[in-house]
């Protein structure tokens, strides 16, 4: 079964809304994590973006097909306004000829009536009564036939008035009947385009959201992959040269071997100083200060309650099994305090 289009749209809008906030809650923490840390978030933008490109190809295609209906349906509105002004003007027309149509039936009734009066009063109706006024035969009968011809006239022009008036009324009935019928179907084709327009317009605004998502996406993206290879390379440089110093004085002790990870019990307190580290990298979320005798430079480590980190700073006051955490805020910073843990060196 096909999704309705509108649950479609709002399930892709929610998942704009959702990678925003995403993106948004990984911005304090991506200030300066281990380098994995980093990648892992950058290749989950980069899965992001992916899922973005794909809806937003989706979102064109349903883009051009509203176009190509809004086309159509304009077409079909301005071909139905045509007609209904061409029903108009001729409904125009209609109303005068009934106007002219009657007017000649109330003339041929009036001239009728006038006849018939002029006939009664004048008292020459009667066909015995012509025949006997006449001086002549033929005068007889061609009195008798004017009377007859007047007549006929006068009822044939009452006549045609009357079905000429008749024959307007119905036209003039067909063609408002016809103008009502192309009222209902033109607003019911502009309430169609209202809808397409609306819909086209929501989805440019949901195209523009996926493209704002994927520039912020792509931004992060570079912004993480630089900071990890920042640390990582600065944190290297110092590991090295601080064992090369360490091991002039004192003895250091061993860099966990790779692939091999060990336990550490330290002191853990919190801080939210911010600048640069001993390496130089900026603080950050995964920033660890520590003892480089006791934990070598550069090394990663899981801290319970906290997480990934990585040694990449060091402090007067860290000497020994002490370890300083670098929190966004003083309220995280002092919610964690002063707690010792036991860590786990990779």
């Amino acid at each position: 079964m096909r999704a309705d289009p509108t649950t479609r749209r709002t399930r892709l809008l929610a998942f704009a809304a959702c990678s925003l906030a995403a993106v948004a809650v990984a911005l304090p923490a991506s200030g300066a994590g281990s380098g994995s840390s980093l990648r892992d978030q950058a290749r989950q933008l980069t899965e992001e973006n992916g899922a973005i490109a794909s809806h937003s190809r989706s979102a064109i295609l349903t883009l051009y097909a509203l176009d190509s209906r809004l086309e159509r349906v304009h077409a079909q509105l301005a071909s139905l306004r045509s007609q209904s002004a061409a029903v108009e003007r001729r409904r125009l027309e209609t109303r005068r000829e009934l106007a002219v149509a009657k007017q000649v039936f109330t003339a041929s009734q009036r001239n009728l009536a006038e006849r018939l009066r002029t006939v009664y009063e004048q008292g020459d109706s009667d066909p015995l009564a012509i025949v006997l006024g006449a001086k002549s035969l033929d005068d007889a009968l061609s009195a008798m036939e004017t009377v007859k011809a007047a007549a006929a006239t006068d009822r044939r022009i009452v006549a045609e008035a009357r079905e000429s008036r008749a024959r307007y009324q119905a036209l003039q009935q067909r063609l408002s009947a016809r103008a009502q019928k192309l009222r209902a179907v033109e607003a019911g084709v502009a309430a169609t385009a209202s809808s397409l327009a609306s819909a086209k317009a929501e989805r440019i605004s949901y195209l523009r959201q996926l493209t704002a998502q994927r520039s912020l996406n792509n931004t992060q993206i570079s912004s993480l992959e630089s900071h990890a290879q920042a640390i990582e390379a600065q944190a290297k440089q110092v590991a090295v040269a601080q064992t090369v110093s360490v091991g002039q004085t004192t003895p250091v002790a061993s860099a966990p071997v790779a692939g091999v990870t060990s336990t550490l019990t330290v002191l853990a307190t919190a801080y939210t100083l911010h600048g640069t580290t001993a390496t130089g990298a900026p603080v950050g979320y995964g920033v660890v200060a520590v003892d480089p005798s006791v934990i070598p430079l550069g090394t990663r480590m899981t801290i319970p309650g906290y997480g990934e980190g990585i040694a990449a700073d060091t402090g007067g006051a860290i000497q020994g099994a002490v370890i300083d955490l670098w929190f966004p805020n003083a309220g995280q910073a002092a919610a964690w305090g002063r707690r010792t843990v036991t860590i786990t060196l990779h």
